[in-house]
């Protein structure tokens, strides 16, 4: 290498030194911030039911598909009802018989009750025909009761909608058959909607205190940021997933609809976080970096994983950097200064 290149190189290296040394830096520093918890979440339908059968039969008519509004009343699903109608015309029938025997039996009684007063029969007689009457009536009352089960079974035969809504999804196609307790298609009432989330043991006490302080739950929710007020912790947990569902009732501006993913947040205290300012991070695709001064003074690229924006501006830093680095608040210069090292 000749004098005169040695000369410029020398000379490069200097002012690249320079251009680092000019460059504005931050110490990464530990700063209280509000602490929280992150679970994940589900919207759902305060009002929301799965409509199933009640007798068995073939599905003669699908009346509704998913996305319908619907009316309470409305007939969802009609049910093969033949077997049904029958039993309870068997009904009618058994009543009408016994209503013509209990007719002859209260005629028979009182014709014994006449003829006892001229001593024609016995007392026994009487008392054998009364107690034939009181059965009668008893076997006309049974039926009777038999008869409107029958009906009411028969009724079951027409599903119908609980309540207005809007047909979530259906579970069965025409031609199906239908069985006692299968269902047929769920419902829910839109405008009423919560976030549902499962909190672990280990962070439920922390989350309880948080509540007790702010009752305030932020949610992100497919793009958009939403504060409740309204949260309720149900009293137990589940004895097979040890988490405990709490709700977040969802205000009436939110845009959701049931079976949306949302994140909740809930503030469980106040902690220590690694922060650096927002303008000493550098991103470029999937990487998220900083540009870290060494003790020569010159800098050098270092990924970093980063949380939550502070309330401050700052972003944390959760791993990749540690209290008392210094980071360049211009990235970009920063990484021409290194790279002409």
């Amino acid at each position: 290498m000749t004098m005169r290149n040695l000369l410029w190189l020398l000379l490069g290296i200097s002012g690249a030194a320079m251009a680092a040394d000019a460059l504005p830096t931050a110490v990464v520093t530990r700063s209280p911030a509000a602490g929280s918890y992150v679970a994940d979440a589900t919207v759902q339908a305060v009002r929301q039911s799965v409509v199933a059968a009640q007798v068995q039969g073939r599905v003669l008519q699908l009346a509704v598909r998913a996305g319908d509004v619907v009316k309470a009343g409305q007939v969802l699903v009609r049910l093969d009802d033949r077997e049904l109608g029958a039993a309870e015309a068997s009904s009618n029938a058994a009543i009408m018989e016994a209503q013509a025997n209990l007719a002859k039996a209260e005629l028979d009684h009182k014709r014994n009750q006449s003829l006892a007063k001229q001593n024609f029969v016995s007392p026994s007689v009487v008392e054998q025909s009364d107690t034939q009457v009181k059965a009668l009536r008893a076997r006309v009352e049974a039926l009777r009761a038999g008869a409107g089960a029958a009906t009411a079974t028969r009724s079951h035969a027409l599903i119908t909608a609980p309540y207005d809504g809007v047909v979530a999804a259906t579970h069965i196609e025409a031609g199906d058959m239908a069985m006692p307790g299968k269902p047929i298609a769920t419902l829910f009432q839109p405008g009423a909607l919560r976030a549902v989330a499962h909190l672990p043991e280990s962070q439920l006490a922390a989350v309880k205190a948080g509540l007790a302080k702010q009752s305030a739950v932020e949610l992100e929710l497919g793009g958009q940021t939403v504060v409740s007020q309204q949260v309720t912790v149900l009293p137990s947990a589940d004895p097979s997933t040890r988490t405990t569902e709490v709700r977040i009732d969802l205000p009436a501006s939110a845009k959701a609809t049931p079976g949306q993913f949302a994140r909740a947040r809930f503030a469980v205290g106040e902690a220590q976080r690694l922060a650096i300012p927002q303008a000493a991070v550098l991103k470029r695709g999937e990487l998220t970096a900083v540009y870290v001064k060494g003790a020569d003074g010159r800098f050098q690229q270092r990924q970093i994983r980063a949380g939550e924006r502070l309330a401050d501006g700052r972003i944390e830093v959760l791993a990749g950097l540690k209290a008392g680095e210094a980071v360049a608040l211009d990235p970009v210069k920063a990484g021409i200064a290194a790279a002409a090292k």
